[in-house]
């Protein structure tokens, strides 16, 4: 396989990925807008399925982070074990912390299922 048909499929799974993403940002507003929602009018069904929701949403985003993240280091192993320049300089992206599904991928979706955890729990 050819370095150009290596990261033409490392960014067809880039594309399937953000299909995903887009998919996970209707359902984070759709979970900030339930759990406004529970808090206007507390009650503990609601409170109890909005927390699941939330849960889930979380989740799936952590999945689709690691996916992600799966698809460029797959892919970066590959470039590099065949010799291409584009595999050290993805390495150095693969490697850094904001990386798909790096640490601060993570943190930033644990920051969310708190924050909408702390919306649906937290008296105002």
């Amino acid at each position: 396989m050819t370095e150009y048909q290596l990261l033409d499929l490392m960014y067809q799974g880039f594309i399937q990925n953000a299909m995903y993403f887009v998919g996970m940002v209707l359902l984070t507003w759709l979970g900030f807008r339930m759990a406004a929602n529970v808090a206007s009018d507390p009650n503990m069904a609601g409170q109890i399925f909005t927390t699941i929701f939330c849960l889930f949403v979380g989740l799936f985003w952590y999945t689709t982070n690691q996916i992600g993240g799966g698809v460029l280091n797959s892919y970066t192993a590959q470039l590099i074990e065949m010799g291409a320049d584009s595999g050290t300089r993805l390495s150095e992206i693969a490697n850094s912390p904001a990386a798909p599904g790096g640490a601060m991928q993570v943190a930033f979706n644990i920051f969310i299922v708190i924050f909408q955890l702390a919306i649906i729990w937290v008296k105002r």
